[in-house]
């Protein structure tokens, strides 16, 4: 067996021991905390603690207690700033700060055997959740057992614990010990883990309450009832409900920094969880602040306006880099500084056709690489980089970033030039070159080449974007048009197979992500985010029972995604994700617009431990990579 980690493990007597400030007997205890100790409802921190606690290294300095951080969020619901980064951890194992790797979280280390089919996982001997229960092995059996085989809560097994028609095996081996076998290599499980880890993590003495083979029946129907659910599994989903791993139940236990204390129309509140198992390099508790709220606003303009009176603490959600001159005007008056942090974003506006659209017209123009070729050079990559970006990103197609190892030069430049000359050729050379009496192209059965860029409010300047883009669009004969919607109608539609084309940002493009998560470049789930290729991903997700059969060269994508999860070679990988960019270099499966794009980052002047440079993307979960918990409020 070889070790993945050890850094950042340390046991409870070696904190003791190197904590000068705090003499060898004590740890820093929360002040929020210490009458419910005085008081006996709490035991001490020494007793709270796992033996195997996280030392963090703070960004700049030992914080202090205290401190209610606001955040503003469209969704109390959602992936807003009062959950995501915070509290987040990845479960067993959580992004590395560059994005390159993973590092422990809750699992103090794993360790998996040379040809990656055995991972063995070691959790942390007393950790305990929220409500001071102990986290041990035994919830680990619980999902394995009653979640993941019971076909009602989980009617089809997640691929990634699937291998070759057979589910991972489990083996408990000790209370704080389990192992997963694969019957092939797993060379990126550890990096799905970082991602969808969590299912691990379930309260057992908690959810066995709402589960139909541990409850009362009695007692079972009754909260049925009182919550109008016909079906135990729906109550069980419902109490176990969670984003960003935060319980949106106040009596649901959790791991997080925080958890749920009080939930509003108007608001969320998130409180400090006595258990949690991190600690300052001093033996000091983490997180330093008590408690978290979003607040809830009504839109973008608002949350832009409570930025600029102070009234937000921290956001780097809901800012815009086209008012980075605007939050550095009232940074005084507001009482906040604008700092800039890179984004892992191969292009932050990508654009996608549907391949399998209902129209077979449609679907035949889309399906022509040219067409998306020639969308590609009809794009002034610069003004958008000018006008939106103030000249800070980086004109570039859709593909990895240039830090990852994959990475070649043709793959950001591929059909990146503005040339609407030769994207006019293109589009001739497909027989679209009859025009109507308004200077737009007709389709080959005579009516005009129409589509609709359909889109949800995103974190970043989407409509400046797509407002240049439909109007280069249009200067080659195009008559692109576009339309916001909901959260909810984008992914009825774009999981439907019901829109023309859509945008989102793009990601997965990391070392971390990308080689088993982009399914922009591979059919492979069904995504709100992701119009590309619907129908065929239907059918890559139900093994070809719905959706629709691929054409060949779909297929061979879907092949090379198959094979490098399953590759136990790196030379070999590495070979075939190099084939994988190849191919969307030149197909354009994806259209980038402008990458390496700053993030405005708005940050409290009194809010200590705020990283200075840090990567801001889904790829690390917006922050949970630099230990969010180490922020403080400085008197």
């Amino acid at each position: 067996m070889r070790n993945v980690w050890k850094i950042g493990l340390m046991t409870l007597a070696a904190v003791l021991l190197v904590s000068p400030l705090l003499g060898a007997q004590t740890l820093g205890e929360p002040p929020l905390l210490e009458d419910l100790v005085a008081e006996g409802e709490l035991p001490p921190m020494e007793d709270r603690l796992p033996a195997d606690v996280l030392v963090v290294d703070t960004p700049h300095e030992i914080g202090q207690y205290g401190g209610t951080l606001n955040t503003a969020t469209l969704s109390l619901l959602g992936w807003g700033d009062h959950v995501a980064g915070f509290n987040f951890m990845g479960a067993m194992v959580k992004p590395a700060p560059g994005a390159d790797g993973v590092v422990p979280s809750v699992a103090k280390e794993l360790e998996y055997d040379e040809d990656m089919t055995v991972f063995t996982f070691h959790l942390r001997e007393g950790m305990r959740w929220s409500d001071g229960e102990p986290y041990t092995t035994e919830d680990v059996l619980f999902w394995y057992e009653d979640v993941l085989f019971n076909e009602e809560l989980t009617p089809t097994i997640p691929a990634h614990l699937r291998d070759e028609g057979e589910v991972a095996e489990l083996e408990v081996i000790d209370d704080y010990t389990f192992k997963l076998s694969f019957v092939s290599p797993q060379p990126f499980f550890p990096e799905i883990l970082a991602f969808q880890g969590w299912w691990f993590v379930v309260p057992s003495h908690y959810v066995k309450q709402f589960h139909v083979d541990y409850a009362d029946p009695d007692e079972l129907q009754e909260m049925m009832d009182e919550h109008g659910f016909d079906a135990w599994y729906d109550l069980y989903d419902y109490k176990n409900e969670q984003i960003a791993q935060v319980p949106l139940h106040p009596d649901r236990p959790s791991l997080t920094a925080y958890h749920l204390a009080e939930i509003t129309s108007d608001r969320l509140v998130l409180e400090r969880n006595p258990y949690f198992w991190k600690v300052d390099s001093e033996g000091n508790q983490l997180p330093y602040i008590d408690r978290i709220i979003g607040n809830l606003v009504s839109d973008l303009e608002v949350a832009q306006g409570q930025i600029l009176s102070g009234e937000i603490d921290f956001a780097t959600r809901n800012v815009d880099i086209r008012n980075y001159p605007m939050y550095r005007q009232y940074e005084e008056e507001g009482g906040y500084r604008t700092l800039l942090w890179d984004q892992a974003l191969g292009s932050e506006v990508i654009y996608q056709f549907n391949l399998t659209h209902e129209d077979p017209v449609m679907r035949e123009i889309f399906q022509d690489k040219r067409f998306r070729q020639a969308m590609s050079l009809a794009m002034d990559r610069d003004e958008i980089n000018d006008v939106v970006y103030y000249g800070q990103g980086l004109p570039r197609q859709f593909t990895v970033l240039p830090t990852s190892s994959y990475f070649q030069d043709e793959f950001g430049s591929a059909y990146a030039d503005y040339d609407p000359e030769r994207a006019g050729e293109l589009l001739d050379e497909m027989g679209l070159d009859e025009m109507d009496s308004a200077g737009f192209r007709l389709r080959p059965d005579g009516d005009r080449l129409t589509f609709t860029i359909e889109y949800t409010s995103r974190p970043y300047p989407v409509l400046p974007n797509i407002e240049l883009v439909t109007e280069f669009w249009r200067d080659v004969g195009i008559d692109a048009r576009f339309q916001e919607v909901s959260g909810e109608l984008q992914t009825q539609r774009a999981t439907g197979n019901m829109m023309d084309a859509t945008i989102w940002g793009g990601d997965a493009v990391t070392d971390l992500m990308f080689p088993h998560n982009n399914h922009f470049l591979m059919p492979t789930l069904p995504s709100w985010g992701n119009t590309i290729w619907p129908l065929w991903s239907d059918w890559v997700a139900t093994d070809g029972e719905d959706g629709e059969e691929p054409p060949e060269d779909i297929k061979h994508l879907i092949d090379l995604r198959a094979r490098v999860l399953r590759e136990p070679d790196a030379d070999e990988r590495h070979a075939i994700i190099t084939e994988i960019l190849e191919i969307q270099a030149e197909n354009l499966w994806a259209i980038g617009t402008v990458g390496l794009s700053p993030r405005p980052i708005i940050a409290n002047k009194n809010l200590g431990n705020v990283p200075e440079e840090n990567l801001w993307a889904w790829d690390t979960y917006t922050g949970c990579h630099v230990h969010l918990e180490t922020m403080f409020f400085q008197e």
